[in-house]
C-alpha cells in the first residue's frame, strides 16, 4: 500500500532530499548550485557524548553544517552497541529512518510488510524493521521500528546512514536545538510512543518548557498544531507571504533548505531568481528553481527574507502542506524549542 500523505515528508524531504519542479532546458541565464555535502560528526565520538542536567533530562553534542547557504545538523546515533552511524536530525520525518544497506548489514529483522512510496516519476518500496537496543550521543531510545528505504546518495562514504525524525524527538516531550552551541537537549526522559490515534495539539498549552529548555532566555513563542500519529508526527505552523492567507508549513530541521509549492510561489507572486537548485529525491535528482521570499512571517515573527526552493509536493500538498520552513531558516535565531507536548515553537 502507499504511504500516507505526510509520511512522505519524512522520505521526499531530508537534508535537500527535496522533490522540485523541474528546469526545462539549458537556458544560458539560468545557474544551477550544485548538490551539496555536509559535515558529519566524528566517528571518534563513539556511542557516547551525553551531559545529564538532573530530571531526566539531558544534552547531547550535534554537528551543524552549513554549506552554501544550506544547513544541516546530524548526530551519532549506535545501533546494538555498534557504530556510531550519522543521522540527519529531521523534525520533518514522521517516522525515523535507517538506509536499507545498513539495516541489512546489521540484520535488523522485519517488522511488517513493505509499503510504498513516491517520488518524482517513480515509485519505491521500505521495509520496516525492528530496532531493539539503539541509542542517540549515549541517550539510551526506546526499541522501535525504523523504515529501511534505499535513498539516493544515503549510505556511501561520507554521507548519512538515516534520519532521526519526530517519532523520536516527540517522545521526549519537548527539545532545545542550539545551533551556535552545536547542542540538542531533550527536555526530559523519553516516554511512551503516542496512541494509535491521538488528538491533534494546538497550542501553546498546557506548561510552558521547563527551565532546562529555555536557559533564562526569553524567546518568542509561536502556536504550533502537532500531528503525533505514529508514523505522522510533524510540527505544522501558519505562514503568510505579505499579507496574503497563512498558509500551512511544516517546521523542517532535515530540509536544509526552505521550499515553497511551486503553485503558492506562482500565486503568492514570489519573484523569480537567475538560480536553480540541483536536488536528489528519493528516487531521481531534479532541478528546482529559487525564487525569493519578500516579507514573510509566522505569528507574531518576521521572518528573514531569503531564497526559497520553489518544488511540487504531490502527494504531500493533498494535507494542506505549502511548503518546508527549514534550518537555513531556523539558524537565524541561534536556538529553536520544539515543544511536541504544548504546542510551541520558541524562537530565540
Amino acid at each position: 500500500m502507499h504511504r500516507s500523505a505526510g509520511a512522505l515528508i519524512a522520505f521526499m524531504v531530508a537534508t535537500s532530499l527535496l522533490v522540485g519542479a523541474r528546469v526545462t532546458g539549458h537556458h544560458p541565464h539560468i545557474h544551477i548550485e550544485p548538490i551539496v555535502n555536509f559535515a558529519l560528526p566524528a566517528a571518534s565520538a563513539g556511542c557516547g557524548g551525553a551531559t545529564a542536567l538532573g530530571g531526566g533530562a539531558e544534552r547531547i553534542p550535534i554537528t551543524v553544517s552549513t554549506v552554501a547557504g544550506q544547513v544541516a545538523e546530524l548526530v551519532n546515533v549506535c545501533i546494538e552497541g555498534k557504530g556510531p552511524y550519522p543521522f540527519v536530525l529531521d523534525s520533518g520525518a514522521g517516522e525515523s529512518i535507517i538506509d536499507r544497506r545498513l539495516a541489512s548489514t546489521l540484520q535488523l529483522a522485519h517488522d511488517g510488510s513493505p509499503t510504498e512510496f513516491s517520488g518524482v516519476g517513480c515509485i519505491g518500496t521500505a521495509q520496516p524493521v525492528g530496532v531493539p537496543s539503539w541509542s542517540v550521543a549515549g541517550v539510551a531510545l526506546a526499541p522501535q521500528s525504523l523504515t529501511a528505504a534505499t535513498l539516493p546518495d544515503f549510505g556511501r562514504a561520507g554521507q548519512p546512514v538515516g534520519l532521526l525524525g519526530s517519532d523520536v524527538l516527540s517522545r521526549f516531550g519537548a527539545v532545545r536545538l542550539d545551533f551556535s552551541a552545536q547542542t540538542l537537549t531533550f527536555g526530559g526522559p523519553q516516554g511512551p510512543a503516542p496512541p494509535r490515534n491521538p488528538p491533534d495539539v494546538h497550542g501553546p498549552t498546557g506548561p510552558s518548557p521547563s527551565a532546562v529548555l529555555t536557559q533564562g532566555q526569553a524567546g518568542t513563542t509561536v502556536p504550533l498544531t502537532v500531528v503525533l500519529t505514529p508514523g505522522d508526527v510533524s510540527l505544522n505552523v501558519r505562514l503568510q507571504f505579505g499579507h496574503r492567507p497563512a498558509l500551512t508549513f511544516v517546521v523542517d530541521t532535515g530540509s536544509s533548505q526552505s521550499v515553497v509549492a511551486s503553485s503558492v510561489a506562482t500565486s503568492a507572486h514570489l519573484a523569480s531568481t537567475d538560480l536553480a537548485q540541483r536536488q536528489p529525491t528519493v528516487c531521481s535528482t531534479i532541478t528546482a528553481p529559487l525564487v525569493r521570499t519578500g516579507p514573510w512571517s509566522i505569528p507574531g515573527v518576521q521572518l528573514h527574507p531569503q531564497l526559497l526552493g520553489a518544488v511540487n509536493f504531490g502527494p504531500i500538498s493533498a494535507n494542506g502542506t505549502a511548503g518546508l520552513i527549514g534550518s537555513d531558516q531556523l539558524q537565524r535565531f541561534g536556538w529553536v524549542i520544539f515543544d511536541y507536548s504544548g504546542g510551541r515553537l520558541v524562537l530565540g
